[in-house]
């Protein structure tokens, strides 16, 4: 969910990407929490700050104002998977459980008043908080959140975060309820009473992902078996407060998994007056793989948590007001306001005026917001927080640096664009004539490689980030295991990219485009739009950057980039419609797994029509690495999927950058955690 091509440099410690991610591996937390969680009725604040006694002080210290760029595609926390979204929603509604202040890997209840682990690892038993109220004054019972989880997973779809709950639920390489019903079709009910072996039964078709109406024709007593099957996971009692769920194996990220606000406690009787689903199986295959624009909660929200949906004007402003019958002591803060405004000028003079707190600062204008500084705060590894320091009394705003980012922005070429009806502009005409790309395009692994060698990395380090950060060399981010400094990697050099164009066979006739005398891309050339979203200046400037050098390379080829705004960016991607396209990912669980997975199998993978062919050269590895607990041992599996990703080039990694975010010195409470999308505004305040 954040930076350059997704890359915003916010002025926090977050930007506005998609979000999103899969399932994680067993090593990297603790399997069990401990016997029993205590009850942590208020969540770890950030800790004291030395207030400024001469610093700058707020407007209005009841309510803080964030100024950015892209707004949420929608507010189902079920569905929407992206960070703008998920910003609002982890406000407004609640988890099981959350993180314990900056820290990725410690978790503390929340709804939850405690939590135990069975000794086979695979039931998990929450005792609820009681007297927990949504925001229209119904209770929260063990039963809505049970239908929370049952529901996010049964419309699940390529567009939505649920391959995170799916696959510990149902098995190592499971990632939606589509190819549970397609293993009930195949093997019979009784064959998914345990979890799902892909590997046992020989892989899975499919033909049902995403696809509605295939969907909808299943056997009627499949699909209501498939619905029961996923309810008898779950073990509930409104009275005492309690619900038990069963896993297929354990799965030691299980916690660190349920922490995102895509296991959000929803509120079943307001879902179902709103016309979403009301919990019974025998309908729910009609809500299944739901597009934004269908869903009845697209803009609405009832959670329990510190903040409630005021209003939404798309294009204008997001507002957020306090929940004054909270549960736990109400937030400090009575309002937040998120208001859109693509010009970094603008965001900039109201930032200077302090009519803004903070706001999305592009890497390239963060010199105009260092003079602004007076108060540096450097990451400290071990306490887990920053090191603050007040330089200049006079000065409004602080500066955080130095902390390694669990977040990137690369580049995604689409192997099979969408054309409906030879309707896609984005294709030019659609054929290869000079005036256009095939759908299939990207589809030629030489295309792919001729790309990679057409960027510079040293230079988008230099320009974009003033150095702050490194190549990747491989999908996943450093101190995982799968990273290794050695793997090979692709470098700019404009002589192997035109090799490489000349070795394309886009015409698919067997000749090599740099040696065919009918004619190829080399002789033909191509012309095709490639798209950022408006105000994000970062990803503007990489996409010039990508047309520049390739368009470089032979006057016969043109990529032209055409801005969109964030909705319609989004869609576009989502629709299969953009030949590449530029977005970031932000981990939802720290883990290899949650890097390999969305990128190669599912959420970017079907973005991006990988061919079947190509994935199940992954997929074996992926599977071995999630069930390796051996920290060497996974760093081997890993390595030998490093060089497939290399070989078959399915998008242009990007780099890693350090943290180098603002915000009003006069803002406290803040917590930095890496895992929330972008600000948590419990906790904080104003002076």
């Amino acid at each position: 969910m954040r930076k350059l091509f997704a890359l915003l440099g916010l002025l926090v410690v977050a930007s506005m990407v998609l979000a999103a991610c899969g399932g994680a591996a067993p090593a990297t937390e603790p399997a069990a929490p401990a016997p029993e969680q205590p009850s942590a009725p208020e969540p770890t604040q950030a800790a004291p700050e030395e207030p400024a006694a001469m610093g700058p002080k707020a407007k209005d210290p009841t309510t803080f104002v964030y100024v950015t760029f892209g707004e949420p595609d929608l507010l189902d926390p079920a569905l929407d998977y992206e960070t703008a979204g998920g910003e609002i929603l982890q406000n407004v509604y609640e988890t099981l459980v959350t993180y314990k202040g900056n820290s990725l890997s410690e978790f503390e209840p929340l709804l939850a008043e405690s939590w135990t682990l069975s000794d086979d690892g695979t039931t998990y038993s929450f005792k609820l908080h009681q007297g927990v109220k949504f925001h229209d004054g119904a209770d929260m019972t063990a039963s809505d959140v049970a239908y929370s989880f049952v529901r996010g997973m049964l419309q699940g779809g390529g567009s939505s975060p649920q391959f995170l709950i799916i696959e510990p639920f149902y098995g190592v390489g499971m990632t939606d309820i589509s190819e549970v019903v397609e293993a009930a079709q195949t093997y019979g009910l009784d064959a998914i009473k345990d979890g799902v072996s892909t590997e046992e039964m020989g892989g899975l078709p499919y033909a049902l992902y995403d696809d509605v109406e295939a969907m909808k024709a299943v056997d009627p007593e499949i699909l209501k078996g498939v619905c029961e099957d996923l309810y008898s996971r779950f073990t509930v009692d409104d009275a005492a407060g309690t619900i038990d769920m069963k896993l297929a194996l354990p799965w030691a990220p299980f916690i660190s998994t349920i922490a995102g606000y895509w296991s959000s406690a929803m509120d079943q009787d307001w879902v179902a007056a709103q016309g979403g689903w009301d919990g019974s199986c025998d309908t729910w295959q009609d809500f299944y793989a739901m597009q934004p624009e269908n869903d009845p909660i697209y803009d609405k929200t009832n959670g329990t948590g510190p903040f409630i949906l005021d209003h939404w004007t798309p294009g204008e402003e997001l507002v957020m007001v306090r929940n004054d019958n909270y549960w736990r002591e109400p937030a400090k803060l009575e309002r937040v306001v998120i208001q859109q405004v693509d010009e970094w000028s603008t965001r900039f003079a109201m930032l200077q005026a302090g009519d803004a707190d903070a706001g999305a600062v592009p890497p390239e204008n963060r010199s105009q917001m260092d003079a602004l500084v007076g108060e540096v705060c450097n990451w400290n590894v071990e306490a887990v927080d920053y090191d603050c320091e007040v330089t200049d009394e006079s000065k409004p705003f602080r500066v955080t640096l130095g902390r390694s980012s669990n977040t990137r922005s690369d580049i995604f070429f689409n192997f099979k664009v969408g054309n409906p009806d030879g309707s896609n502009t984005y294709l030019g005409s659609g054929k290869l004539d000079g005036n256009g790309i095939p759908a299939d395009f990207f589809g030629d692994v030489h295309i792919r490689k001729a790309f990679n060698y057409c960027f510079d990395w040293d230079l988008y380090i230099q320009d974009i980030f003033n150095g702050e950060a490194i190549q990747s060399t491989s999908l996943v981010i450093e101190d995982m295991p799968g990273w290794n400094a050695d793997d090979p990697v692709y470098s700019y050099d404009p002589a192997k990219c035109e090799e490489e164009f000349k070795l394309a066979d886009v015409d698919k006739d067997g000749i090599p485009a740099g040696e065919d005398p009918e004619g190829d891309i080399w002789t033909t050339g191509f012309r095709f739009s490639s798209t950022y979203n408006q105000g994000n200046t970062t990803r503007q400037t990489l996409a010039e950057m990508v047309s520049q050098n390739v368009n470089a390379v032979n006057d016969k080829f043109i990529v032209e980039v055409v801005g969109l705004p964030w909705p319609a960016y989004l869609r576009s991607i989502n629709a299969r419609l953009a030949p590449l396209f530029y977005v970031g990912w932000h981990e939802d669980i720290h883990d290899p797994h949650n890097w390999y997975v969305p990128y190669l199998v599912t959420f970017y993978a079907s973005r991006q029509s990988i061919p079947a062919e190509i994935q199940d050269q992954f997929v074996p590895l992926i599977n071995a690495g999630v069930l390796e607990s051996d920290p060497a041992k996974r760093a081997e599996i890993y390595t030998e999927l490093n060089q497939l990703v290399y070989d078959n080039a399915p998008g242009i990694i990007g780099v890693l950058a350090t943290s180098h975010g603002f915000m009003a010195r006069y803002v406290k409470g803040v917590q930095y955690n890496q895992n929330y999308s972008n600000l948590y505004y419990y906790p904080m305040y104003k002076e």
